[in-house]
């Protein structure tokens, strides 16, 4: 199969342009995603997204090919989340046509994955107080679509990934375990802060974390990496504190006051896998020690 041809010219009845409604509609959407996708980036390659988004046209992939900057054109997340498409099926076919393109850079897949995952665990679970203030892609209920497109077939991501980067085998490895390790025990923390966030708001009800599978992928990044950098960061008091206060918000959050929602689901997802799944002994004891009250926290509902 030709992967350059397939790429060049991908289904494109998905953007309906000789609809004016639907134009109209793609139209009154394309401000808030030029406001995220323009920083950093030149006014020629923001046109590039911008015909991508409103007609389907592809970028000149030979142009860019060798262009090696930090902020290209149609990375692998921008190519997915602002397909018309919201159908996994879809979305997945374009996904094994993109990895497997030899017009594609590197840094159009790193950037990719890691705008996916910077966006949807660092940033959306801060404290914004609306969504027009968010200054990050915010893809709704899409997001957990494109997770599932990117993660269900980790191997096939790692392998692809470790072919397309140029360098040594030790470079390329630890440029796959930033990826595939992400966070690490740190997912925690973030979760504790879309406790804290404003329930009805976007970013909260769109959370990547209510879902099983995201907390399944989240577990796989506890590697003996991160529980090094758990270790050292639990001899640090600001970052021990921070931990029992991620885990004395998880015991006492308050289902009944919060009714059933996904944080509620979640939580009880959560107090399962902290009873049940296998830790560092002192990430464990803390839980264990948290349950029966013997950790004194202070402000753990605050920021």
């Amino acid at each position: 199969m030709n992967t350059e041809v397939s790429l060049e010219s991908i289904d494109t009845s998905y953007w309906k342009t000789k609809d004016k409604i639907w134009m109209a509609e793609r139209e009154a959407q394309w401000p808030a995603i030029e406001r995220v996708v323009g920083l950093n980036r030149r006014k020629a390659d923001v046109n590039v997204i911008k015909q991508y988004f409103l007609r389907g046209k592809m970028p000149n992939w030979e142009k860019y090919k060798n262009w090696d900057d930090l902020y290209r054109h149609l990375d692998l997340d921008l190519f997915l989340w602002l397909h018309p498409s919201s159908e996994h099926d879809v979305l997945k076919s374009l996904y094994k046509t993109y990895m497997e393109s030899n017009l594609i850079h590197e840094r159009d897949v790193l950037r990719g994955y890691g705008e996916l995952i910077d966006n949807e665990f660092l940033r959306a679970p801060l404290s914004w107080k609306s969504i027009e203030e968010y200054p990050y892609p915010f893809r709704g209920e899409k997001n957990i679509i494109l997770f599932r497109v990117l993660f269900e077939d980790v191997e096939y991501a790692k392998n692809r990934v470790r072919n397309l980067i140029r360098g040594r085998q030790e470079y390329r490895n630890s440029m796959v375990t930033q990826i595939f390790e992400f966070l690490g025990y740190l997912h925690f923390l973030r979760m504790r802060l879309w406790l804290l966030q404003d329930p009805n708001s976007p970013l909260s009800i769109n959370s990547l974390y209510q879902y099983d599978d995201v907390l399944e992928w989240c577990l796989t990044t506890m590697t003996i990496n991160t529980e090094n950098e758990l270790h050292k960061s639990l001899k640090t008091s600001i970052n021990l504190k921070e931990y029992q206060k991620a885990l004395y918000c998880f015991y006492h959050f308050d289902i009944e006051k919060e009714g059933d929602t996904c944080r509620t689901r979640f939580i009880h997802k959560i107090r399962k896998i902290l009873d049940e799944c296998k830790f560092v002994p002192e990430f464990k004891q803390m839980w264990e020690d948290t349950k029966v009250g013997k950790i004194d926290v202070k402000k753990p509902w605050g920021r």
